[in-house]
Formats: structure tokens, sequence, C-alpha cells
């Protein structure tokens, strides 16, 4: 069926259906209620079926970035069973191009990457109504309120309901949705400040009566109240509002109101007429995007700080028990970091050490943050929680009761953050990344003095985020990580040369992994430190069920390695397994070879590698010549299990000796693209090696020479 009969089908009068009027016809995109593409003459397209709106939703709020296909296919199917995910979202994709006719170039695909939608600035509503938002803003800034109400009114009007209605509620779509209320209220509040500042306060009673009921937490709010009902004669009832406030944040949440709150209170008992003038400006009336800081200071100028009381200062953060050891350099630049910028992600895999040392920076953050730190512990929640799941958590972990008279739990959360120099340890995002970004995000926006710490195996992408990736120790201090865990463990074992020169076989063989590390200490106290050496030589089993008090992600080597596997999606475990008969480094050129076949084409490989990357199950090094990447021996070792599993170890080293029975002859013409830089005569990389023996035992390869 071409557009002309859909459209006709639906029984929608769009256009004069002439065979050029869709290449004419300017198209407008709406989220600010229910999801809608309208023609240039005002008349909808039919979208059909919740999906469909959900995947118009998705790739119009992120526009004009590329949205990647395999979060569109959680983001639609959210892990409910579909058959062939990516042909279904091929289906999807193509029932939208349907819809957009000749427009249908707006909808671009960017191969082995995603989809993205081409608007102009113009062309969707939620942007235009940021623009008209912060130009109301800034008229009211520079003393115009007349100006500002005008532009501000008709932002307000863009609104035909509540955001993204019928878009359903993954966690993305929940997130953005959010924003976009948060943005609206901000503006509401604007808007009111303007027609104060104009006199308008007997119209405006019941108007902000109306959003202090849906809003009953927000301070701001009611301040707006006083102030037009005190400027409406009706100063009794203005200090009416303020005990009622008192009350709800006293019930709710176990706090004052805030200084700027109070000092209002104050001036209405002083008729002071100059101070209820004074529009309120500034951090208390604005949600400024998370952004580094230059100044070392986090006082927010007239925020002031309140105290949710001992428990809350506290925030259960206990100092580790054990010492720390070695990391000073980077510890020194965690805690610079997390000075200078208000969100930090400490980035790396599993056993690295990313939870002990954002522990150890808080510990040495104490002093600057008076209103306390606060550890936010993530890795009991479900994979893939959403926002509701990780507020609750944060709520819990700061010690906010439940509300019974029903106020939604994040503003109860933002209400008791807000003001407060404090800072947030949120440990192990990975697997719930998308809402504890969606969260993390929402809190920074409306408490500007809030700081986070976080850690995860993969970066939040969150606006403003700075990742700092942490490695595995130098052999120098994961021997002296060795000897102090050992020393504390077994004390009458003693270390001689001996047990120094095996520890440091254990630690280079275990990638000197501090987990790992702790791990194979834990054996001391059945074995010598050389007869873990040699055991741990025929495979890493001896780890499997080390008795170590911890997580139960971390109770053993493979635990950690699982709690990366199964976040992984099906394209990312398959190129994970095959990388794993890559011995030593490699280049992104073998990769892409070697891994594309009829089912994953080489820039999808690429695509995968890169996010494999991002979730810290690869290592890239980086050189004078091009890129090259590497998996972490306990980690490679881990994946060829997996491969093995599956049923298809066969097939991937087969594959990988035909490939490589092509490279000699190839590497002679075009050494840098296999050597990364190195002249051809240099020594071959391991992986091309395994990979040639392999090639060579099975007849492959009679021509393959191998330097060693």
């Amino acid at each position: 069926m071409d557009v002309e009969t859909q459209l006709r089908h639906h029984g929608r009068e769009l256009i004069a259906l002439d065979s050029n009027a869709l290449d004419t016809v300017r198209m407008f995109f709406q989220v600010l209620g229910p999801v809608q593409m309208l023609m240039q003459h005002g008349a909808a397209l039919p979208l059909r079926g919740a999906r469909l709106s959900t995947l118009l939703a998705l790739l119009l709020v992120q526009a004009p970035a590329v949205v990647k296909r395999d979060f569109l296919i959680e983001e639609l199917w959210a892990g409910r069973p579909v058959k062939d995910p990516v042909n279904a979202l091929h289906l999807h994709i193509a029932k939208l191009r349907v819809l957009l006719g000749r427009n249908s170039g707006l909808l671009q695909t960017r191969k082995g990457l995603g989809y993205r939608m081409g608007l102009s600035a113009d062309m969707l509503d939620a942007t235009r109504f940021a623009r008209l938002a912060a130009e109301g803003n800034d008229h009211l800034d520079q003393g115009r309120p007349a100006d500002a109400a005008a532009v501000l009114q008709e932002a307000l009007r863009l609104w035909r309901g509540p955001a993204l209605e019928g878009a359903g509620d993954s966690v993305a779509i929940a997130g953005e949705r959010a924003r976009l209320h948060e943005l609206r209220l901000v503006a509401s509040e604007h808007l009111a400040e303007a027609r104060l500042a104009q006199g308008q306060h007997v119209a405006l009673v019941p108007e902000l009566k109306a959003l202090v009921a849906e809003h009953p937490l927000r301070e701001s709010l009611r301040g707006l109240l006083m102030r037009a009902l005190y400027g409406a004669g009706h100063q009794a009832e203005a200090l009416e509002v303020f005990d009622a406030t008192r009350g709800v944040l006293r019930d709710a949440l176990g706090v004052s109101p805030s200084p700027p709150l109070r000092a209002l209170h104050a001036a209405l008992l002083a008729h002071d007429t100059h101070a209820l003038n004074v529009p309120r400006r500034g951090p208390a009336a604005t949600t400024p995007p998370p952004g580094p800081r230059n100044a070392p200071s986090r006082v927010v100028p007239g925020s002031g700080s309140r105290t949710t009381g001992e428990a809350g200062r506290t925030g259960g953060l206990v100092p580790p028990l054990d010492a720390f050891v070695g990391r000073r350099a980077d510890l020194g630049a965690i805690t610079e970091a997390v000075r200078q910028n208000r969100l930090v992600t400490v980035v790396g895999p599993g056993g690295v050490g990313k939870t002990r040392i954002a522990l150890q920076t808080a510990d040495n953050l104490r002093e600057e943050f008076p209103d306390g730190i606060c550890l936010v512990e993530l890795a009991s929640l479900p994979a893939g929680a959403g926002p509701d799941r990780l507020i609750a958590a944060f709520a819990e972990a700061l010690g906010i009761p439940d509300s019974p008279d029903r106020i939604p739990q994040l503003a109860r959360l933002k209400a008791a953050l807000a003001g407060k120099r404090m800072l947030l340890v949120v440990d192990t995002c990975e697997h719930v990344r998308q809402g504890a970004a969606h969260t993390v995000d929402t809190l920074m926006r409306g408490c500007s003095a809030l700081t986070v710490l976080a850690t995860s195996r993969e970066a939040l992408a969150v606006p403003g985020e700075t990742a700092f990736p942490l490695r595995p120790l130098p052999l120098g201090e994961a021997v002296e990580l060795f000897r102090a865990r050992m020393t504390a463990a077994t004390p009458d074992l003693g270390w001689d040369d001996v047990t120094r020169a095996s520890a440091a076989a254990v630690c280079r063989r275990l990638d000197c992994l501090p987990l790992a590390i702790e791990l194979a200490v834990g054996r001391t106290r059945m074995l010598t430190v050389p007869d873990i050496e040699a055991r741990i030589a025929d495979g890493l089993h001896i780890l499997a069920q080390a008795p170590v008090p911890a997580p139960e992600r971390h109770r053993n080597l493979y635990a950690t390695l699982d709690w990366s596997h199964e976040l992984l999606g099906a394209d990312e475990k398959r190129v994970f397994h095959d990388l794993s008969v890559l011995v030593g480094t490699w280049d992104l050129d073998a990769a892409e070879h070697f891994c594309a076949d009829t089912t994953l084409s080489g820039a999808e490989v690429v695509d995968t590698v890169g996010r494999l990357v991002g979730k810290s199950l690869l290592a890239p090094l980086r050189g004078a010549g091009s890129s090259r990447f590497r998996m972490l021996e306990t980690v490679r070792v881990y994946a060829q299990q997996k491969l093995a599993a599956s049923g298809r170890e066969e097939e991937v080293r087969n594959r990988l000796a035909a490939w490589t029975s092509t490279q000699p002859e190839s590497a002679a013409r075009s050494g840098p693209k296999l050597h990364g830089g190195r002249p051809p005569a240099r020594p071959i990389a391991p992986a091309l090696r395994d990979a040639m023996w392999t090639a060579r035992s099975q007849g492959m390869c009679r021509s393959c020479s191998l330097t060693s």
C-alpha cells in the first residue's frame, strides 16, 4: 500500500494527493503531549501501535544524535522474548519511513551504528519550548517582566498534555518525560515571577495553589504563593502557608524549611515589601545542568544547608577495615577530579578495585562535605531496574521514610538534597546503567550543591560526567598488595626472595587485578605461595571458591566475570567469545575481518568492539601507530570457556586459521596494518602467531613463517 492510499485508509485528509506533494510539504513533530507527526497544514499522520510511537519518541528526543540499534531494541522490547529483534526493529523503521513518505530522508541510517532524525531546530516542539523558556528567563534576569511573561506564555502553550503520552514507560522514555516536566515546572515558576513583578497577585493565587497541591514539597512554589497572597492582601493566609510547609517537610522528610523560605517568612512578619518584591532568582529557582566547576567551593550562595539528623550525615559510609595499598597517583587524581567536577565515574573491569578506591576517596574528602557522605549500593537491584527502583534505593540509603500522603518519592528525594553540600558514592551502576544515569542526572539538575562519585564497568554518559578509567595495578604495587594481605591473613608464612618471586609470578598470571590477588591470598591458609604459583599455571580454577567475605559477585573470579557477561547483548557475547582465540594484541582490521560473517558486518564488528571497550572487557593500547587491543588474560580464559560451552570453538578456530592463511603475503605488503606501525621483519603479534600454528597444523598455511 503506497503512502497516499494508506493515508486515505486511515481517513486523514492531509494534503492534495499529487505525486510530488510530499516533496514540498514540511513536517513538524510533537512530544509535549501525545507523540505526533504533523503535516504543514496541521493534520496528524496516524501512528498505529505503541511501539511505533515509542520508536519515534526515542529518535525525536535524542535528535540529531545517532540512536544505537541495541539501545532501541532494549527500549522497545525490554527483555521480552522476540524471535529476531534486529528484523523486528527494521520492520518498525520501515513502517515509520512509510508514514514519512518522501520525507523519509529525515530518518537516516548510520550503518553499523543506528538511526537518527535529521531535524532542524524548529521542527520539534520540545526544542522550541526550551529555546523560548531560556529566552523568557533572560528577559526576567534583565528586568523586563512583561517581555518575559509574553515569551514564557508562548512556550507553555506548546504543551498539550503529559509529555510523551502514548510512548510507553521504558527507562529512557520515563527519564525524558521527567526531564521535560521539570523544565515545564521551572518555566511556570519563572512566569509566576514575571506576573508578580507586574502586580498580578490576585490572579496568581488560585493558579499557584493548584501547583502547590500538585507539588507539595517544592519550596519555591510555596514561596511564590506566600508572596502572591501577601500582595493580594492576605498576610495571615500567607503565614499559614509557611506553617503548613514546615509541617509537610517535617512529616515527609524530617527536615526544616530552607533558609531562603525562612527569610521570606521573616520578611512577611516584618512587612519588608522590598524583600517580598525581589524575584527569587539564582540557584533556588533554576536547574543548571551538571558540569565542571572551576572553584573548589560547593556552597551555593544563599542556599544554606539542612540536616536530616546524624544518620543522614554519616550516610552509612563506613571506612574499610583493611589498609589501602598502592594507587597513590590514582587516588590523588580521583580526589582532585571530585573537587573540580560534580559527577565523576570510576570505570574499569570487574575486580580492578573501583569500589575500594571510591570509598577511600570519599573518606579522604569527609571534611569537604559538611552535609555528609552517603553510600548508595546498587548491586542488589535486578538488571535493567527502572527509575522507580533506583529512586527507592537512593531514598533508602539516605534514610528518607516512606510518605503517608503519597508524595512522589523523587520529589521527596530532591527536597531532602536541595541546597546540601553532600557527596553521594553510587556503587555498581553497570547493570542498571540507564536508570542510574537518569536518577543521577535528575538529582544533579535539581540539587546544584550535590556531588556524585560513581563506580561502573561502563560510563553513565550523563552530560558533564568525568570518567576516570582505572587500570590493573603496576606489578610492584600488586606484589605489595599480595604481601600486605598475606601478612594479615597468615603472618607465620614469612616473606623471602622465593616467596616474593612466586608472588610476582602469581600477580602477572592474574593481570595484577586486586580482586584476583585477594582471592589468591585467601589460599595461603592451606598453600604456600610457590604452591599457588604452580597450581595457578594450570588454570584459574584454584580461585573458583576462595573463602573471602565479599558480595556474591566478588566471591570468586568467575562470579565477577559472569556479572559482566550477563549484561552483554547477543552480538556483544558472540564477538567477545570469538576474540578470545586471539592471543596478545590485535588491531581493528584483524577483528573486523576475522569476526565478520553473514550475520554481522565488518562495521558492526567494529561498533561491537567499541562497546566491549566501553564495558571494560577489552583494553585499548594506544601508541604512535594504529590503536591495538587486548583482553586481560583472566578475561580471555573466561571468554574461551564460554566459547567452548557455546559449541562454536572449532568453527571459530577454523575461521581464524583460514583468515590467517592469507596474512603473511599481505603482511609483507602492508606491515603497518598488521603490526601496528612496526616493520614486518619485527616479531609478529602473539595473536597472529597462535593462529598461524593452528593453520599450519591443519595444512591451511604452508607458507606461514613464524618469527619468535
